[in-house]
């Protein structure tokens, strides 16, 4: 079977602006004379590769215990869009098949959606949309890209490491971490490619 691990490792990942450095603090070490290891982690739910739900921009929105797994597990699609740029409805337009639920951009980590992006992946109907980058959108406009993309139904994966895939269809599994109340969590990102033996879902 083969996989792609498209997820950064957490603690050295770049954090966001503004955001809190990962911090894993050992309580229990047994290299000082503890009978086991035992550590705990301090993290922003933003940090690393992790999923946001619709909570994150939507005061009423689902939590991401109550996120649908179908958002996070399932057939997607890998495209590679211009780097260091805005992702436009033209930079996607005849390049997305018919009925894709879950669509990843690669851009190198350096590219975030424009608004007529966003309104050409909503009027698709795309279930799930992940990213290289640390955002789906540019820091001088997080809410208008989150938004309309949280309220109208599309999940966010953000933060993927997607150096080492190459474009095409995959099966996803990237369940975040189940914490009642919470906006967003990490998750475990895996690509198995179209080969691999995996069950079917829509």
């Amino acid at each position: 079977m083969k996989y792609y691990d498209i997820t950064r490792e957490l603690l050295s990942s770049p954090v966001y602006p503004g955001d809190r450095e990962p911090e894993l603090e050992k309580v229990f070490d047994m290299r000082k004379g503890a009978d086991f290891n035992l550590c705990s982690l301090s993290c922003s739910l933003h940090a690393g590769t992790h999923c946001d739900a619709f909570l994150h921009f939507c005061r009423d929105g689902q939590d991401i215990a109550s996120m649908p797994l179908d958002h996070f597990i399932g057939p997607c699609l890998l495209l590679s869009v211009p780097g260091h740029s805005l992702v436009t409805e033209d930079d996607l337009r005849d390049r997305i098949p018919e009925g894709t639920r879950r669509l990843l951009l690669k851009s190198g980590g350096t590219s975030f959606l424009a608004p007529s992006g966003a309104a050409f992946l909503l009027r698709r109907g795309i279930l799930t949309l992940g990213t290289d980058a640390s955002s789906v959108a540019p820091p001088e406009d997080e809410a208008g890209i989150h938004i309309p993309l949280l309220s109208g139904g599309v999940a966010l994966i953000e933060s993927l490491w997607l150096d080492e895939v190459p474009d095409g269809e995959y099966f996803l599994s990237a369940a975040p971490i189940k914490i009642r109340g919470a906006e967003g969590a990490p998750c475990r990102a895996v690509l198995f490619s179209p080969d691999a033996d995996t069950p079917e879902t829509s």
